[in-house]
């Protein structure tokens, strides 16, 4: 229970934006999966944490103090939220969760701080150990080094 306007209720936030950085921001497979066609709005849009690009080809958000970029999606109704957690592998409640949905306020170019949906990465141990840094906070940019090494 939380106090607001000095009366005692449940206060429950929702938002219907979401903070994607790896393969839900466009032009990515699971953009076109899950977003395309459902979505009106992209802003880009900025955090805080470290990103690892991990062996299964996806990112990591760890909690840091290195800026992360990434997309603002809107909007996002319950419905699609509840299949992004799916594939995010996040159940409400569970402590075997790949990923952890949290409520954080991302800033916009614009410098607008705007409370979205965000997912962490649950295994900072797995991430670090496994996975490789992407020191600008940028997965795109990091996939399109990564393609451009590989002479595609």
């Amino acid at each position: 229970m939380t106090t607001c306007n000095n009366e005692l209720i449940n206060c429950k936030i929702y938002t219907n934006k979401v903070f994607v950085y790896g393969t839900l921001m466009k032009d990515f497979c699971n953009y076109k999966r899950y977003l395309e066609g459902r979505i009106s709005r992209i802003t880009p849009g900025k955090t805080y944490g470290l990103l690892y690009h991990l062996p299964e080809g996806y990112p990591g958000l760890l909690p840091g103090s290195g800026i992360i970029e990434g997309e603002i999606v809107e909007p996002v109704d319950k419905k699609l939220l509840k299949s992004l957690d799916r594939l995010e592998g996040y159940n409400k409640g569970s402590s075997n969760n790949l990923y952890v949905r949290e409520l954080r306020n991302i800033l916009t170019e614009d410098g607008e701080e705007v409370p979205c949906w965000i997912y962490i990465y649950a295994d900072e141990k797995y991430a670090k150990e496994n996975g490789i840094l992407v020191p600008d906070g940028n997965w795109r940019n990091f996939m399109k080094r990564k393609i451009d090494m590989s002479g595609l």
